[in-house]
């Protein structure tokens, strides 16, 4: 019944709702600010349009007569989640679409700002959209068709694709798969000449040397293996050979200290991406478990058979012995990267490997307070640190000219906010189920949240 209920909620809801912004004022709110003050009691935070406009005592702060009062009383809010690795599908959020639908159910989850990494032109339209307010969805940065030995052969190939990116208006350039040098120094020289960040991976042939060298924000932890297993001349990827393993399992403390005291160093930005990895190179969970968590209802059938099998696929890579190696060795470089002050943030890279959008960040903030950050330096891996990303950027980051604003519950900061009925740096759990969410200035309560995920389950369930 609540779910037929949520469902003509929102199709009740005139057909721009989704567009309209509104005057709040959340009152008497425990607030995690992510500033250098870790908690503020008994607050009350006014919005108006996209900006928070007040933050303050509740005896102190003048409600306007127009704002919609929400009773904050021992509930908790802090800035909307951020993930910095997300793929959409190259459709344009039309109702009912596969983006749409990941769009949805991000927000739901309190995502309210991603970064697309898979390089659509569609996903230019999602921006804009999610921008005018016709579409429902996180604030979206845009990442340029990936960069690989097939779509870029040579140093020319690699210049041009830069500046037809500068020109289509993406907002970064993801290096995926470039194993020649030359090639790959071309496309960061150009993204410099052009103002465009560079994220993506490390191919072992190019070394993580050289992308700290030229500041390209790294994802995956990629480059480390050849550090921790020098010398090794068999060839490998992002996961590695049972010999490179043996030696990389083996590296001491020390040796990750020095490793990540490089990084940091070198004012690196890294996205390590820990919770994929780890469900990706699980040999002992069959796939039917992971296919049996309920927000597998937002998936296609026919994804969670390839997944199925993917899985399969990747269970005869590892023994359990390895899995586990691999796992616990990825955990101590990102708490040796803890302790020297490397810049992680937070990054789902999904929709895979039974691994989904929203979802994904909560399994992310997890992940790596298993590794060994405390929960309140996840949760800022979550949100401010991506803002302090963006503002180390030219034009912020953004082809838009967008301030990095994010992030953050303070006057003036962007209204991305949500609210929780718990601690989430005492509980992590109490990121499962926002009952608000304020987007862009956009709120969306519980009853429209549900609706939108019923709404997206019913398409998933539909798709071919």
């Amino acid at each position: 019944m609540m779910k037929l209920l949520a469902s003509v909620a929102l199709a009740l809801l005139p057909a721009n709702a989704l567009a309209q912004t509104t005057e709040v004022a959340i009152v008497d709110v425990t607030v995690l600010p992510m500033t250098k003050t870790e908690r503020l009691q008994h607050q009350t935070v006014v919005t108006r349009g996209d900006r928070i406009v007040a933050v303050g005592p509740r005896s102190r702060v003048r409600i306007p007569a127009t704002a919609r009062r929400i009773d904050g009383r021992g509930k908790v809010l802090m800035p909307g989640l951020v993930d910095m690795h997300v793929h959409l599908s190259p459709t344009p959020g039309n109702e009912g679409d596969a983006a749409q639908r990941s769009l949805a159910v991000m927000l739901a989850n309190g995502v309210t700002t991603a970064r697309g990494m898979a390089g659509s032109p569609a996903n230019l339209t999602v921006r804009e959209k999610i921008e005018s307010g016709a579409l429902a969805g996180p604030r979206f940065y845009v990442a340029a068709p990936m960069l690989h030995d097939k779509n870029t052969p040579d140093v020319a190939a690699a210049r041009a694709a830069v500046q037809a990116a500068k020109v289509a208006k993406f907002d970064l350039i993801k290096s995926h798969s470039l194993s020649n040098v030359a090639v790959w120094e071309a496309a960061q020289d150009e993204a410099k000449t052009q103002g465009l960040p560079t994220a993506g991976h490390v191919n072992n042939e190019v070394g993580l040397d050289r992308a700290l060298r030229t500041g390209e924000e790294v994802e995956h932890l990629d480059g480390t293996l050849p550090q921790l297993a020098p010398g090794v001349t068999e060839p490998y990827g992002q996961f590695p050979t049972p010999a490179v393993l043996d030696i990389a399992a083996k590296a001491s403390d020390a040796d990750l200290d020095r490793l990540a005291r490089k990084v940091a160093a070198a004012k690196s930005w890294q996205v390590p991406t820990v919770s994929l990895f780890e469900k990706a190179i699980d040999p002992e969970t069959p796939a039917a478990v992971f296919m049996a968590r309920p927000e597998m209802r937002f998936v296609p059938a026919a994804a969670l058979k390839q997944w199925a099998a993917q899985r399969d696929e990747m269970a005869k890579e590892f023994t359990p012995a390895q899995a586990k190696a691999f796992r616990n060795l990825r955990r101590r470089i990102v708490a040796a990267y803890r302790r020297a002050g490397v810049r992680m943030m937070v990054g789902s890279d999904t929709a895979q490997a039974f691994h989904l959008w929203g979802f994904g960040v909560h399994d992310e903030i997890r992940a790596l307070v298993t590794a060994g950050l405390t929960p309140m330096e996840a949760l800022r891996a979550a949100t401010v640190t991506p803002r302090d990303y963006f503002r180390s950027l030219p034009n912020g980051g953004s082809s838009l000219d967008w301030k990095a604003e994010f992030g953050t519950v303070e006057a003036g900061a962007r209204a991305d906010l949500i609210l929780l009925t718990a601690d989430p740096s005492r509980d992590l759990g109490a990121l499962g189920k926002p009952q608000m969410v304020i987007a862009g200035g956009r709120l969306y309560d519980r009853v429209r949240l549900d609706a939108l995920l019923e709404k997206a389950a019913a398409d998933a369930n539909a798709a071919k």
